[in-house]
């Protein structure tokens, strides 16, 4: 069955497909991941229990999926990363900083209590005797690390040579490489629940924080569709019709943050 349903909510979920040949047992995934429980495999339309059916590892510093059987010759084998990364935009530090320094009439140079985050002088607003300063070894000042050092000497007066730091670092979020982000960082949670099929019972117990939309819900590995075969409300699950005896039961949490 197709998995009818809201589209996931934590970006988008890498799938990666290969073929059995009959004898092997260890294919190369195409993303590290922490346990066999993030990933999703199905053998020809059957879905897989993850630590029984196969286990993740890695061979020769690449990672690796292995079956506990070999797939058939021709078998088509689909594997989903659930949840694989996920980038958080983090608030910059913004507070501004200032120094201020005594002139004495012939001192060009000055330390700066903080590194400015930009050499060139960009986060930076300059004051001498309340006149604005331009940055540029042509013009009135430059920087080098944590150092300030003026074209020409300020005049002596107290404190009347002031710098001000806008920010602590730029408020640019960089590009983050595929697989760069681990699970320790992203903090997902994943998990698998099995139950066994008596005939007559509907309810099953499962992880709280989840609906109807983030768990896949498979009978014998046929994936069931969320809500006209199954509903979820807080720590049920509840069948529309009761599994028949005997039926591997088997509840995958998509990953929700820790």
């Amino acid at each position: 069955m197709a998995y009818i349903g809201s589209s996931p909510s934590y970006g988008v979920f890498d799938k990666q497909v290969e073929t059995g040949d009959g004898s092997t047992t260890a294919f190369s995934l195409d993303y590290a991941v922490p346990s066999a429980t993030a990933l999703l495999v199905s053998i020809d339309g059957i879905i897989q229990e993850p630590d029984e059916a196969f286990t993740v590892g890695s061979a020769n510093g690449t990672p690796t999926l292995t079956f506990s059987g070999a797939p058939e010759n021709g078998a088509r084998i689909f594997i989903v990363y659930m949840g694989r990364q996920l980038l958080v935009a983090t608030q910059a530090l913004s507070s501004p900083h200032i120094d201020q320094f005594s002139g004495d009439g012939s001192t060009t140079g000055f330390t700066l209590t903080r590194t400015p985050t930009a050499a060139s002088g960009a986060n930076l607003v300059v004051f001498v005797d309340g006149v604005y300063q331009v940055y540029g070894s042509s013009d009135d000042y430059t920087i080098s690390g944590v150092d300030i050092t003026f074209s020409s000497a300020p005049s002596s007066g107290t404190r009347n040579i002031q710098v001000i730091q806008l920010s602590e670092q730029n408020n640019v979020i960089d590009t983050v490489a595929d697989g760069s982000i681990t699970n320790v960082k992203t903090n997902f949670t994943y998990g698998s629940l099995y139950n066994t099929g008596d005939g007559s019972t509907t309810a099953f117990t499962i992880d709280s924080g989840h609906s109807v939309n983030s768990v896949i819900v498979t009978e014998n590995g046929v994936i069931q569709r969320p809500t006209s075969d199954y509903a979820v409300s807080g720590t049920t699950l509840t069948f529309t019709t009761a599994p028949a005896s005997g039926v591997q039961i088997g509840v995958r949490y998509l990953p929700v943050q820790g």
